[in-house]
């Protein structure tokens, strides 16, 4: 089978995410996509959603899409969390499949700092989700060492969505009014806006 695992904060997930998913359902003609939400070291937990939250708003996001679905390894781990240690745990619980691992612009620009990068190209082929069409730029180490290695990295064309969990935060904390959800509408699938609503009548 070919299985891709598409990791992230998801702080919340929002439709971009979901046109993430569904491209590279398509373009990579996967047989099932897991969701990897993630607890990273690098991040500020204040601004991170209780994981158990993000958790719940990704599991209703992915409700109607039978061939995605959510993989809690990260969120489990007691200890700091590492993508090598990811990527080896999926290949021996799938060790005959094509596995896919994704990965934004961003983090591709920043591989070189991962722990043992260098191993993750034994465990999986990576794709990289890129903007505009073009490929992310990823450290002069990490392109030599591609090239040396003759790893095909691929490249996926993001899906022309500006939208940013960011600014669903602060939407999330600003003004509770109506014309509110009706942005929030627009960032986020239906079932997480219903579920955000509710929980914002608990505070």
């Amino acid at each position: 089978m070919r299985l891709g695992f598409f990791g992230g904060t998801f702080n919340p997930v929002h439709l971009g995410h979901l046109a993430l998913a569904d491209a590279a359902m398509k373009a990579l003609q996967l047989d099932h996509l897991y969701w990897l939400p993630a607890n990273p070291w690098q991040k500020n937990a204040a601004d991170l959603m209780p994981k158990e939250k993000r958790l719940a708003l990704l599991r209703l996001a992915i409700t109607d899409r039978q061939s995605m679905s959510v993989d809690t390894r990260e969120l489990d781990r007691k200890t700091v969390s590492y993508s090598i240690d990811t990527v080896r745990e999926l290949a021996a619980l799938y060790p005959k499949d094509k596995r896919f691992y994704l990965i934004g612009a961003d983090q591709w620009t920043n591989f070189h700092t991962w722990k043992d990068w260098k191993d993750i190209f034994n465990y999986v082929a990576l794709v990289v989700f890129t903007r505009n069409n073009r490929c992310g730029h990823c450290s002069d180490e990490v392109s030599a060492y591609i090239k040396e290695q003759k790893i095909k990295v691929l490249h996926l064309p993001m899906p022309a969505l500006d939208i940013e969990s960011s600014r669903i935060r602060l939407l999330l904390n600003g003004n509770r009014c109506h014309q509110t959800d009706l942005k929030l509408a627009t960032l986020v699938p239906e079932s997480v806006l219903e579920y955000l609503k509710k929980e914002r009548t608990k505070d």
